[in-house]
């Protein structure tokens, strides 16, 4: 397992860019005081709710720090995305239900055109070409290349958590993408390895024995939030405000 010196982990973002932008330089500023390798993670929903998606998704994707490793979560937003291209049954009503409109529109598509009818399938399909036709490749294949968990020493990193009856190894797609079941959150008993998610959005950063919740609602918050973790092991919280 590679070593690094610094572990730097990034809640929610929602297409919030002026705060991502400003926790991207935190970490940048604080990296530069040490010159052993990093570790960037990235906990999953970039999309959806927020004013500025695709310019979130280019700053993902460009900022590239030296001695930098980066690490990607695939979100339960992102996943409602790559449904709708798939064209699963009912994806496109999901993802609007969830903030999939403002990512639809924020690409180019002119949603209001739609919304006045029935959206039957004609429609889902006309809004999925509209909008693939607006995906830059590079932003695709992004949403292509997300993980779905990633382990590191004794932390398990995962968008929204998993389930505590199960070993780490055997946890379902659909509880590390959606989970908000009261046995994970409300527990007090040691996991596998400290489990740091977000997905469960409150005002503050939540942080007990077995998990860490990163995600701060920055959709309602205005506050986006991070973790550092050093090589002894110590967490520090970073955030926008």
């Amino acid at each position: 397992m590679e070593n690094f010196e610094k572990t730097y982990v990034i809640g929610d973002i929602h297409g919030y860019h002026d705060q991502l932008i400003r926790l991207q330089k935190k970490i940048e500023n604080d990296a530069k005081q040490s010159k052993g390798k990093k570790l960037l993670i990235y906990l999953g929903d970039y999309i959806d709710r927020g004013p500025a998606v695709k310019d979130c998704i280019q700053s993902l994707i460009d900022f590239k720090p030296p001695n930098f490793t980066v690490v990607y979560l695939l979100g339960n937003h992102e996943q409602m995305l790559l449904d709708f291209l798939a064209d699963k049954k009912s994806s496109l009503y999901l993802w609007i239900s969830n903030g999939g409109l403002e990512t639809l529109e924020n690409y180019g598509n002119k949603m209001e055109q739609y919304i006045d009818e029935s959206m039957q399938l004609e429609f889902h399909d006309k809004i999925r070409d509209k909008f693939l036709s607006f995906l830059p490749e590079t932003h695709k294949k992004f949403f292509y290349e997300l993980k779905l968990s990633y382990e590191w020493q004794n932390y398990f990193f995962v968008h929204a958590g998993i389930d505590p009856s199960l070993p780490l190894s055997k946890q379902t797609k659909e509880t590390m993408l959606w989970t908000r079941s009261e046995k994970f959150l409300n527990s007090n008993s040691p996991f596998e390895k400290m489990i740091i998610h977000g997905h469960t959005a409150s005002k503050k950063i939540i942080q007990k024995s077995n998990r860490l919740c990163l995600d701060t609602g920055v959709f309602f918050s205005g506050t986006l939030s991070g973790a550092k973790i050093n090589s002894s092991n110590k967490i520090e919280f970073f955030s926008t405000h």
